[in-house]
Formats: structure tokens, C-alpha cells, sequence
């Protein structure tokens, strides 16, 4: 995870990584795909280490054939111009939408905000809201005592509080 303090309005952002076994290069997570936000929690199996790994299929798979037909159908479609004066607003709000495939790296993506959502914690006190409504870390902070360290009182959660 990463944390970006600077000219972040009253909460960091935070961003997280993922690396396989193959290569261990830290990749950013993609966007969050919400399409099977009430299926997650369904899939009970261990994680297999292959992001590719399609848990809810959506999108049909296409065969080479297929492909290539669809690839000579939309060379020979024809240009058509837009009028200006045409109105630019959407009819249907499901005309952008996309469906994809629920896999494996969705599925830790998940799992990790999940566990981030419900265990970051910090000590009180060691962050501070600048003048500039910019949380940074604070300097005077110099840890907590010993009868302090095993207090739940002592810690407080590190996550973005979103108004309704």
C-alpha cells in the first residue's frame, strides 16, 4: 500500500499493489469491478495464485473465427457523422456500461480493501490536520507508553469517513 499525504483534502490517498509469483513486480490494482459486489462473499474456495482465474463469467469467449469476422464486420461499417446540434445526454444510463469477467485479482481486490477497511489502525496522535486541510504525520508524536501500547483506547481507524 501507498499512502499520498500531499494535496489530499482532509484524508490521504491510499493505493494498493499486487505482485504475482512469476515476476514479483508490484502492479498497481485495477479499477474496482462493483458489477458483482453482492456475489463476492459467495466464493468460499482458497485463492489459487493465477489472477487470471475467472470466478463469474460474463463475457462470452470468442473463438478465432469469431474474432476475425467481427474484425472484417467493423472495417466495413460505415462512417457515420454525428449531427453538432444532436443532443450529447445519454438516453440509456446502462449504454456505457461494460460487463466483465469476475477473477481472481477482483476477488483479492476485495479481500484486501475489506481487511484494510476494518483493521487499518494508528495511534492517537500520530497524525495531525495541517492549516492546509492536509493530514500528515506528526512529528511530535513520539510513540505511545507501555501501559498505553495495549490499550484499544489508544488506537483509532485510518480510513475516510464518507457522508451520506
Amino acid at each position: 500500500m501507498g499512502v499520498t499525504f500531499t494535496d489530499k483534502y482532509e484524508f490521504p490517498s491510499k493505493c494498493f499493489y499486487w505482485a504475482s509469483s512469476n515476476d514479483f513486480k508490484f502492479k498497481p490494482f485495477p479499477s474496482l469491478n462493483e458489477q458483482h459486489n453482492d456475489k463476492v462473499d459467495s466464493i468460499v474456495e482458497l485463492f489459487s495464485g493465477d489472477a487470471n482465474k475467472i470466478y463469474i463469467r460474463v463475457e462470452k469467449e470468442v473463438t478465432a473465427e469469431e474474432a476475425e469476422a467481427e474484425t472484417v464486420a467493423k472495417e466495413a461499417k460505415p462512417v457515420v457523422e454525428k449531427d453538432p446540434l444532436a443532443s450529447t445526454e445519454e438516453e440509456d444510463p446502462n449504454a456505457g456500461f461494460v460487463p466483465r469477467n469476475f477473477t481472481e485479482l477482483d476477488r483479492l481486490q476485495f479481500t484486501v480493501l475489506a481487511i484494510e477497511n476494518d483493521c487499518h489502525i494508528l495511534p492517537k496522535g500520530s497524525v495531525k490536520l495541517t492549516e492546509l486541510h492536509e493530514v500528515r504525520r506528526n512529528n511530535a508524536f513520539r510513540g505511545l507508553n507501555e501501559t498505553n501500547g495495549f490499550e484499544i483506547s489508544s488506537y483509532s481507524h485510518f480510513r475516510n469517513v464518507q457522508n451520506p
